[in-house]
């Protein structure tokens, strides 16, 4: 079992790629789950946040300076997003709808990992996920709502759906499982490898379901990759630039904490709430996501990134 759990933790984008290619080759699935695809997307969704509370300790929230973090949570994941949503209403209009939802995404709990690696403050960078996890279901609502006149979607389902998919799992784990000295350590064990299998899973349904649309738009995915491309590079521009403002110690828990949000989210929403194209648009977001991560993670092993100012 062992074996297993690290075979899955150490190939996670491989066992992405797989649960994306399988959904073309076994379309059926998706004509069988009909309209209830959506719902155990969001499902699924929510277990993955479930699972990612297992690497937060609540007392962290507490360590760090609330206006500080309130304040870049404030401006990356409201007022950056609104000014990506109307550049991209410019340039790439077709993709407007799908930038605007990846950029309001919460930090991932992939960041404390991320931080830790590169010698950052884990701690931080575990509080910056809480907090923007938090936020995450009146921020989108309030963006979506100031935007409804341009984007249409039933807002109010879709901060029920957030309320659903953050609030739910975080209660159910720190009300029940994190009180246990039996399931806690089980739940925590096997978070990171259950994460990757289930969003491969998601991955798969939403590819079973779209097959055609994908198929049919392999022009556009390719635009759609490369806005990506850039897109995740402003991420991580913003990160570096807000690192000029904070303390030494805190700086690469910044950088990831704009970079590396939970894109996994955005697959779920984007599948349950959006057309078609944005769809196409987020899924892309997870191949350009393990990328930068990767690296990222190269830059600071090989001191790249890492100069006086770090």
């Amino acid at each position: 079992m062992g074996k297993i759990k690290s075979t899955i933790e150490n190939n996670f984008s491989l066992l992405l790629l797989i649960g994306f290619i399988s959904g073309f080759f076994f379309s059926g699935v998706g004509d069988y789950l009909g309209d209830k695809a959506d719902e155990i997307a969001i499902i699924l969704t929510a277990v993955l946040i479930f699972l990612s509370c297992a690497d937060i300790k609540p007392v962290t929230f507490l360590e760090i300076d609330i206006f500080q973090v309130g304040s870049f949570s404030l401006i990356r994941y409201t007022i950056l997003p609104l000014i990506l949503f109307y550049a991209a209403h410019h340039f790439f209009p077709q993709f407007s709808t799908g930038v605007l939802l990846l950029a309001l995404m919460p930090a991932g709990v992939s960041v404390a990992a991320l931080c830790s690696m590169a010698r950052g403050n884990v701690v931080l960078g575990l509080s910056i996920t809480i907090l923007s996890s938090l936020l995450a279901p009146v921020l989108i609502f309030a963006v979506f709502s100031f935007l409804g006149h341009t984007i249409s979607v039933d807002v109010w389902k879709l901060f029920l759906t957030l309320v659903f998919v953050v609030f739910v799992p975080v209660i159910l784990y720190f009300g029940v499982v994190y009180k246990s000295k039996k399931m806690a350590p089980f739940v925590k064990k096997y978070s990171q490898a259950s994460s990757v299998v289930i969003l491969s899973f998601i991955l798969f349904i939403v590819m079973a379901t779209q097959k055609e649309y994908f198929l049919d738009n392999v022009d556009t995915a390719l635009i759609a990759f490369f806005v990506m491309l850039g897109l995740f590079a402003i991420f991580y521009l913003f990160g570096f630039i807000c690192s000029f403002f904070v303390q030494k110690k805190d700086r690469i828990s910044y950088i990831f904490a704009s970079g590396a949000m939970n894109n996994s989210l955005s697959v779920g929403l984007a599948f349950a709430y959006f057309d078609a194209n944005v769809v196409l648009f987020i899924v892309m977001s997870e191949i350009v996501w393990s990328l930068y991560v990767g690296v990222m993670q190269w830059g600071f092993s090989k001191k790249i990134v890492h100069t006086k100012l770090f």
